[in-house]
């Protein structure tokens, strides 16, 4: 029952992103910050990463991110990360080689761009 409900929560967090980009393409990452998302730079891009949790730890299985340019004018897509407990090495479809990238702290990341900015 517990693999089932991780499912469920990942097939919830999926959709949400899938709807995510219409409402996030018209905002800023300032704008998310003012309406309580917690914004930071991240990775080797410094791209502006904004979530609704203040901060990451091993409690949520699924955490939805809304992905800025540096300046964070520009809305990219959106960043789905899965915990470690949850991830079983299921494919990232839109992803390089349909892996979801370990980001070293817990979590697995896949992305899901508007276009390629790699």
């Amino acid at each position: 029952m517990h693999k089932t409900f991780k499912m469920v929560i990942l097939t919830m967090s999926i959709s949400a992103l899938a709807a995510g980009p219409a409402f996030a393409s018209s905002h800023t990452a300032g704008q998310m910050a003012r309406a309580g998302y917690t914004c930071f730079p991240a990775g080797p891009t410094d791209w502006i990463h904004c979530m609704l949790i203040n901060k990451l730890d091993d409690s949520a299985p699924v955490v939805p991110v809304k992905v800025f340019s540096v300046d964070g004018m520009d809305f990219l897509g959106t960043e789905l990360l899965l915990h470690e407990d949850t991830y079983s090495g299921q494919p990232c479809p839109t992803d390089d080689l349909n892996l979801w990238e370990d980001t070293g702290f817990g979590y697995f990341a896949c992305h899901h761009f508007l276009t390629e900015h790699h």
